[in-house]
C-alpha cells in the first residue's frame, strides 16, 4: 500500500531513486577514498555507481528542464574514466554545468543555486570526490524538496 502522502508508485519510486541517490556517496566511501566518483567504477561498487547513475538518469530524463544533465550523466555512465578518459570526463563537466542552468530557472528554492555554487569552494578546498559529492547531495536534497512539496500541495487541494 502507498503511503498517504503519495498519490501513486512513480511518485513512491521517485522517492526510492532519490533516496537510492543521496546514500550513494556514503556507500561508496565506505570502500575508501578516491579521487572522484567516477573512479568507483575500478571496485566492486560498479554495478551500484551504474544502477544509481541509470535510475537518476531516468527519472531527470522524465522532467522537462533536465532532459540535458540527464543525458550527460547517461553518456557519463556509458564511457567509462579508465577506457575513455577525456570523454568521460567533458561529459561529467556537462553534466554538472547543465545542471546549474534548471536549479537556477527554478521559481522556488531560489536558495540551491547558490548552494549548488558553494561546491567550487569545496573542490578548492578537499578535492574533486568532495566536490562532486557535495554537489550530488545538493541535487538530490533539491529533488526530494520538490517532489514533498508537490505532493503536499496535492492534499491541499482535496
Amino acid at each position: 500500500m502507498i503511503p498517504k502522502l503519495f498519490h501513486n508508485i512513480d511518485t513512491l519510486i521517485r522517492i526510492i531513486v532519490i533516496l537510492t541517490s543521496l546514500v550513494h556517496p556514503f556507500i561508496l566511501l565506505s570502500y575508501g577514498e578516491l579521487p572522484s566518483m567516477s573512479s568507483y567504477w575500478e571496485t566492486p561498487l560498479q554495478p551500484l555507481f551504474i544502477f544509481v547513475n541509470a535510475t537518476t538518469s531516468y527519472f531527470l530524463f522524465s522532467i522537462n528542464k533536465w532532459k540535458l544533465p540527464s543525458l550527460f550523466l547517461l553518456l557519463l555512465t556509458t564511457f567509462s574514466v579508465s577506457l575513455y578518459p577525456q570523454l568521460h570526463n567533458v561529459f561529467t563537466i556537462l553534466f554538472f554545468i547543465t545542471y546549474l542552468y534548471p536549479l537556477i530557472k527554478t521559481k522556488r528554492f531560489k536558495y540551491y543555486p547558490i548552494l549548488y555554487s558553494l561546491s567550487i569552494i569545496v573542490g578548492l578546498l578537499y578535492g574533486i570526490l568532495w566536490l562532486e559529492i557535495y554537489c550530488v547531495l545538493i541535487l538530490t536534497i533539491y529533488h526530494l524538496h520538490t517532489l514533498i512539496y508537490k505532493e503536499y500541495l496535492l492534499t491541499q487541494r482535496k
